[in-house]
């Protein structure tokens, strides 16, 4: 399957370029057009970043029912995204790619034929807009999301406005999955950090969103919460007899706080105990609408799902009294 990597190297300072009108109605030939601008990004012949947005904003707004058209306009914002120079610029071709993308998964259906595009070499080869356009997404969007929130500026689907509907079509739940994945692989034993925050704001704001994908989403907020949970409240107790220091004694072990000696146990776990609680209470909902629902109707198909009994367990740990 084709992935796009467009060199942002290739992009410089805009240069003033005439351009005919882009056409009020999405034309027959607005595939092509789209991909003859990313074909001259690649090769290095377009340097002027204006024409770029402009036409990937022309077929957002006149072509949101042209799948492929929606993926290469996301492809061309996504070569873009690199040369803001203000957290507003970089939150708008934040927007527009999401909003082609989103356009591209409202707009894909499995039965219709890629689009067959001319190549530079004057070959025509099938496009598969779809895989283009989930390279937008996981590649491109959602790490300039992270970064910009690093730098203190939060795009509003990580910053808690409600949305207006889900982004994610009824039919299709495959970049969701992805996008879960993407929060997972960012945050996943990082509870502490800021990014952890939005990825509960941007998991909750689709459960609330989509209701379509909501047993799904069960499963990622339970996992969110759940493996923080587990890995706060696992202790294990063992003995090290060091020769050399002439020190022999049993130590508790947690792999978030380490090796602490039998007298500071429960001070140390009390410590751990009350940072896992509040994850532990959101995590428990999720968990229970999971171990109550048939495992082949939660839709996730792989070896996580071992992993509900454990994040269920760790939850539990937490109401048993401290021995």
């Amino acid at each position: 399957m084709r992935r796009l990597l467009i060199p942002l190297l290739l992009l410089t300072a805009p240069v003033a370029a005439e351009a005919a009108p882009l056409p009020a109605t999405c034309p027959a030939d607005a595939e092509q057009t789209l991909y003859d601008m990313e074909t001259a990004i690649r090769q290095g012949t377009q340097k002027d970043l204006a024409p770029i947005v402009e036409l990937a904003e022309w077929a957002i707004e006149t072509c949101p029912d042209r799948p492929d058209a929606q993926a290469i306009a996301s492809t061309l914002v996504s070569a873009v995204m690199a040369t803001a120079t203000t957290p507003e610029e970089l939150e708008r071709y934040i927007t527009l790619a999401l909003t082609a993308i989103q356009q591209n998964d409202y707009a894909w259906n499995t039965k219709q034929k890629p689009s067959v595009l001319k190549q530079a070499d004057g070959s025509e080869q099938n496009y598969f807009g779809y895989n283009a356009a989930t390279t937008s997404l996981l590649k491109y969007t959602l790490p300039q999301i992270v970064r910009l929130g690093q730098a203190g500026h939060l795009h509003p689907v990580i910053s808690g406005p409600p949305y207006q509907g889900c982004p994610y079509p009824d039919h299709a739940d495959f970049r969701l999955q992805e996008e879960a994945n993407f929060w997972d692989r960012t945050v996943k034993g990082h509870y502490e950090h800021p990014g952890f925050g939005w990825a509960e704001t941007r998991l909750n704001s689709l459960y609330a969103a989509c209701p379509a994908h909501r047993l799904r989403l069960d499963y990622y907020l339970a996992r969110l919460y759940g493996q923080e949970v587990e890995d706060l409240t696992k202790w294990s107790h063992q003995y090290d007899e060091n020769a050399y220091m002439a020190v022999d004694r049993w130590y508790w072990h947690n792999p978030v706080k380490g090796n602490v000696s039998e007298s500071d146990m429960k001070e140390a776990k009390a410590e751990l105990d009350a940072i896992a609680r509040p994850l532990a209470e959101k995590a428990r909902p999720h968990i229970e609408v999971l171990r109550h629902t048939p495992r082949d109707q939660i839709g996730v198909y792989d070896v996580g799902l071992e992993r509900i009994a454990d994040w269920d367990k760790a939850v539990k740990r937490l109401d048993a009294p401290d021995e």
